[in-house]
C-alpha cells in the first residue's frame, strides 16, 4: 500500500503461519500473506489496521498478556479509522443513503470495518443521521 511506503514502512509479502498480516515496530515492517485474503477489501483493511499500529504506537509481543494485546488492537483500530475513514466523509456517505456495504465498497474496506468505525465514532459522541435514524 502506497501510504505505508510513503511513511517509510516496508510492506513485505511473505508466507505467514499464525497471522495473515502483522506489523513489526523494529524495522518499520509489515508482513502480509496476500494468499490468505479473499478480497482486495480484506487485504486493504488488514493493511490499514497495521498502519494503525504505527500511527498509535500500539505494539506488543507474542507473549504479552491478552489484555495488553486487546488494548493495542483497539488503539490500532481507532488510529486506522480516524486516518482512513474520516468522520465527515463517512457521515456524508451514510447520510446520503449509502448502506454499510456501499460505504465499505467506497472506502475499499470490509463492511465489518465500517461497522467498527461507526461504533467508534458513536462512542466519541458523533452521529450519522437525523435523530431517531438507524445510523
Amino acid at each position: 500500500m502506497a501510504e505505508l511506503e510513503r511513511q517509510d514502512i516496508v510492506v513485505l509479502e511473505c508466507p505467514l503461519r499464525a497471522n495473515r498480516c502483522l506489523a513489526l515496530e523494529t524495522g518499520r515492517l509489515v508482513g502480509v500473506d496476500p494468499r490468505r485474503f479473499d478480497t482486495q477489501a480484506e487485504l486493504r483493511t488488514a493493511l490499514i489496521h497495521e498502519d494503525g499500529h504505527f500511527a498509535s504506537g500500539a505494539f506488543y509481543t507474542a507473549y504479552s498478556p491478552y489484555q495488553l494485546k486487546a488494548q493495542a488492537e483497539r488503539r490500532a483500530d481507532k488510529a486506522a479509522v480516524l486516518k482512513y475513514l474520516p468522520y465527515a466523509e463517512l457521515a456524508a456517505r451514510l447520510r446520503a443513503g449509502d448502506t454499510l456495504a456501499e460505504a465499505a465498497e467506497y472506502f475499499c474496506v470490509t463492511e465489518a470495518f465500517v461497522r467498527k468505525a461507526c461504533e467508534l465514532y458513536r462512542a466519541m459522541g458523533k452521529g450519522f443521521g437525523a435523530p431517531g435514524a438507524a445510523l
